[in-house]
């Protein structure tokens, strides 16, 4: 069971594929976000220092929780519970918690 303080939402990419010719990919043809999936997430890190070209910019790594379901996503959108956006983020792993019947999203 999760203690939900969020949402994350999945991108959906229709069209695109591999050119055969070129072997690079296509651009996909629309995009869209699925339906919101209720999440718990915690800043795994986060810092304000960035300073390039005379602007600042924030990093930040976050760990989702959400309750065991079929996943497989290359990115996802992740809100508050206020539906404020708190980034676009792409999934560089994702971990089934076997014990606790959940996935854990590291983005």
């Amino acid at each position: 069971m999760i203690i939900q303080n969020g949402t994350i939402e999945v991108k959906q990419k229709t069209g695109g594929g591999i050119n055969p010719e070129t072997g690079y990919p296509n651009k996909p043809v629309s995009t869209s976000w699925g339906n919101p999936i209720p999440c718990q997430y915690s800043a795994n890190k986060y810092n304000n220092l960035g300073y390039v070209n005379g602007e600042h910019f924030t990093t930040a790594k976050y760990i989702v929780l959400i309750d065991e379901q079929p996943f497989a996503t290359e990115q996802i959108r992740l809100k508050d519970l206020a539906g404020n956006i708190v980034g676009e983020f792409s999934v560089m792993q994702v971990e089934p918690l076997n014990a606790v019947c959940e996935l854990r999203i590291l983005i």
